[in-house]
């Protein structure tokens, strides 16, 4: 890990925590599009690029954190 983060234990439960947060709002959105997909369908276009980001966020997320327990732990 980057040697300029002075509290790496506080980065990494930040990064959790961010992770954890988009994924509850994909769940969110997600119940809420299906209990009412009239009144979501007006922000379609939104939805899909909250999606996407988020989406993104979370898989790099967990695709770097396996990297970096992988490559701490064979060092």
């Amino acid at each position: 890990m980057n040697e300029l983060i002075p509290d790496k234990m506080a980065y990494q439960v930040n990064k959790r925590r961010m992770a954890w947060s988009a994924l509850g709002m994909m769940i969110i959105t997600t119940i809420a599009t299906i209990i009412d997909p009239q009144r979501m369908a007006g922000a379609e276009s939104v939805l899909m690029t909250q999606y996407i980001a988020l989406s993104g966020l979370v898989g790099a997320y967990f695709a770097l954190s396996k990297v970096t327990s992988s490559g701490s732990s064979s060092s």
